[in-house]
């Protein structure tokens, strides 16, 4: 989740200055408008006399609690009822805390203070206990074209399906040549574009009806079919579209364009997880590590993008290792992809995913590995079996089970 608040803080310390900055770069605050100025607490009395108070203010204050609670007054005067108000003071005493408490202000921080504990105070503030717990975003991007990303992504969604009681829904964001609607045989009605050539109109009904059903727990919000006639994609629209997906999903698998433009560095940035798909050679390697390093400082240090290896065999010798990506790039690559052309490609044809036409294949147990490493949730015992469809209807998993007996009799 990220917040698009104003924020402005006051610091007297270089360290507390140094902590501010660090949690500035964080994903959350990505889209926050920031003011980082000198001066503490009084600064801060003086500056409101002639300006607006933001949606947040963090104010450091050096000077006793009688001081800070007659300045702390001074500054309530001047701020909007809907503001915030963080401190940070040198005075560990809970009679102090729980007297700033009761003023009114958010939170009180004993210094020194770490950019960890400052991220999770404005989570606590912004964030809603009571709101429906939101889908999980995870952003697929090749980091060359044609490495099998979209392939990567695909699998992983239905491997999530699988694996235990987690609805996932693919967003095919290519809008000229994505093939999610090919590689999961759906033929929808409405589209992706469909959904962008009006955002102002869209909510949760309307985009459930958007989302093609490949099966109970999987569903697809396809790319257009045509490559001519669709909306350029503008980042609110997407934010909004990928905002009421998550209400629709516990995994949102985003496959993303191979194509550098303000919304897809958007949604890298913002995204629960970015995954970096590579091939294995030199020119991968190269735009790996530009890669990495842009995202690891605008999504912060506790967010560091995902690397994952296709199309690795062993066999071929001008292939690079798993450790020449991790020196150059700082990950670790989260899963090595077999390659087996005959798989995927006949996975392709058939409009299967490859755990349907080989349940067993190395390259299949990766895949399934790599859902588990990015947050699946595995049931217990064994892995759900596929949903049956009649006549083009998917059956409830009830009645699956059922279905599936009498196939087994059969």
């Amino acid at each position: 989740m990220s917040y698009k608040i104003t924020f402005e803080a006051f610091i007297l310390s270089a360290a507390t200055k140094a902590a501010v900055e660090e949690a500035c770069r964080d994903r959350r605050l990505s889209r926050s408008t920031v003011n980082i100025l000198d001066g503490g607490l009084p600064a801060a009395l003086s500056y409101y006399k002639s300006n607006h108070t933001p949606n947040l203010i963090l104010v450091e204050e050096g000077s006793a609690d009688s001081a800070m609670m007659d300045q702390l007054e001074s500054l309530a005067e001047v701020c909007d009822p809907t503001t915030k108000v963080v401190v940070i003071g040198q005075v560990n005493d809970i009679r102090l805390y729980r007297t700033l408490i009761s003023a009114g202000v958010s939170e009180y921080l004993i210094t020194p203070v770490t950019s960890r504990q400052i991220l999770e105070t404005i989570d606590s503030i912004y964030s809603d206990p009571s709101a429906k717990q939101r889908g999980k975003v995870l952003a697929f991007f090749g980091v060359r074209g044609g490495v099998g990303s979209s392939t990567v992504a695909y699998n992983a969604a239905w491997a999530i399906s699988r694996l235990g009681n987690d609805d996932v829904v693919v967003v095919d964001a290519d809008m000229a040549f994505g093939t999610a609607a090919l590689s999961f045989n759906q033929d929808p009605k409405q589209t992706l574009g469909d959904a962008l050539s009006n955002p102002e109109r869209l909510d949760a009904s309307l985009i459930e009806r958007f989302i093609s059903r490949v099966d109970d727990r999987l569903g697809v919000l396809a790319a257009p079919a045509a490559v001519r006639g669709f909306t350029p994609i503008e980042p609110e629209a997407m934010e909004k579209i990928i905002e009421l997906v998550r209400g629709q999903a516990n995994f949102v698998i985003l496959d993303l364009p191979h194509m550098w433009l303000p919304w897809v560095k958007d949604v890298l940035v913002q995204a629960d997880e970015a995954v970096l798909v590579a091939y294995p050679d030199l020119a991968n390697l190269r735009e790996a590590k530009n890669l990495s390093e842009y995202l690891s400082e605008q999504r912060g240090e506790g967010s560091k993008p995902k690397l994952v290896l296709n199309r690795v065999d062993p066999s071929r010798k001008t292939q690079l290792t798993a450790k020449d990506f991790q020196d150059a790039t700082g990950l670790e690559p989260l899963q090595l992809i077999a390659n087996d052309r005959v798989l995927f490609e006949t996975a392709a044809n058939n409009g299967q995913m490859a755990g349907d036409v080989n349940a067993t294949h190395k390259a299949v147990e990766s895949l399934k590995a790599l859902a588990t490493a990015l947050g699946a949730h595995a049931a217990q015992g064994k892995a759900r079996n596929a949903p049956v469809a009649v006549g083009g209807l998917v059956l409830p998993e009830s009645v699956n089970r059922f279905w599936q007996a009498l196939i087994k009799k059969g």
